[in-house]
């Protein structure tokens, strides 16, 4: 909404008290009131861009389910390694 331009229209939403107690408690820590945090919320909401980051956390998971393999993997390659090494020692006392 343009700063010039006065709020004349009204938009009832329903929402649960838990809903809007956390809306009011929200629009206090921005130090804002609860009609202007709901107008500032709907000019910033991009559906591509929740979209986007639903697809960003989704890669997120992926990453991470990967870094764990890929340490277990690093990790029993590691113990074969000093497994051979320790044969290897043997072998070179006997």
């Amino acid at each position: 909404m343009k700063q010039s331009e006065a709020a004349t229209e009204r938009v009832t939403v329903l929402m649960t008290p838990a809903e809007k107690v956390a809306l009011e408690i929200k629009a206090k820590g921005a130090g804002v009131s609860v009609g202007e945090y709901v107008r500032r919320s709907v000019d910033s909401f991009d559906p591509d861009g929740a979209a986007e980051l639903t697809q960003l956390a989704a890669l997120a998971i992926e990453l991470q389910r990967s870094n764990v393999e890929a340490a277990a993997a690093l990790d029993r390659a590691l113990a074969s390694i000093e497994e051979t090494r320790t044969q290897l020692g043997g072998r070179s006392a006997a």
